[in-house]
Order: C-alpha cells, then sequence, then structure tokens
C-alpha cells in the first residue's frame, strides 16, 4: 500500500466516489493535505480508516432482554 493516496485512489480503498472524498475534504470531516495550492489532495490510508470509523454504525440490538413469556403457565 502507498503511504500517499490520490484522491481516485483513496476513493477506491475506501469503495465510495470520488465526489464523496471531495465533499469530506471540503467539510473537513476527512484529514487531507493540499499540494500546490488547493488543486492537488493527497490521504493518508490510516487518514480514511479514521474517517470510514467515525461513521460506522453500531448494530441496533432489537433484542435487549431475554423474551421469557412463552409458554408460562396462567
Amino acid at each position: 500500500m502507498k503511504a500517499w493516496l490520490t484522491v481516485g485512489e483513496g476513493a477506491d480503498y475506501a469503495n465510495v466516489s470520488r465526489d464523496t472524498i471531495y465533499t469530506a475534504c471540503e467539510r473537513k470531516e476527512l484529514r487531507h493535505v493540499r499540494i500546490s495550492g488547493r488543486r492537488t489532495i493527497r490521504l493518508r490510508p490510516m487518514w480514511i480508516d479514521a474517517w470510514l470509523e467515525e461513521h460506522a454504525t453500531t448494530p441496533i440490538n432489537v433484542r435487549t432482554a431475554p423474551h421469557t413469556s412463552e409458554g408460562a403457565a396462567s
């Protein structure tokens, strides 16, 4: 794996579109560096991993307590 990724490579790495990467950079959600002013963006894989982790969702446990009413005698 390369140390520095282009926007296209970062998008492939994260399995998202290039527009998603650009938007995240513009919103300062995704750490990045700009080379030559504003034209060239470079990303590190670990920065993309951290960004993805921030957006990861935790599965909701639909059933938090065991169901005990089945088969109960009246």
